[in-house]
């Protein structure tokens, strides 16, 4: 089962979006931005979700920082949804952290998550 960490805001909205999506499929833990990427960066994670008001800043600080800015994206930005195809570009060219920002949880998880999931 693949781990994904959790960090920034709406986390406890992000790991229910997650678990309803793809039940059974993933292991979600609710984080610090810190402790999420460095678990990332270990290998104990498989994947750090994170979210902000921009989807890009405090989303993806420590991730950027830790882990690194080719394995970190933003899926989604303020009036700007996350799009199926760039996500699966994401995936394809190896990020494992992504941020968001949270009017897009409702979509972009579930877009996420099955995406993921096929890989």
């Amino acid at each position: 089962m693949k781990k994904i960490a959790i960090a920034g805001l709406q986390r406890e909205q992000i790991k229910q979006q997650i678990e309803t999506t793809m039940p059974d499929t993933f292991e979600c833990h609710i984080l610090t931005d810190m402790d999420a990427a460095m678990k990332v960066k270990s290998g104990e994670m498989d994947y750090f979700i994170g979210c902000c008001n921009t989807g890009a800043g405090g989303a993806l600080a420590m991730a950027i920082a830790i882990i690194g800015f080719g394995q970190s994206c933003t899926i989604a930005k303020p009036a700007i949804q996350a799009k199926q195809d760039e996500v699966q570009q994401f995936i394809d060219k190896g990020c494992v952290a992504f941020g968001l920002s949270i009017e897009h949880v409702e979509h972009a998880v579930p877009m996420l998550t099955k995406l993921l999931a096929e890989k």
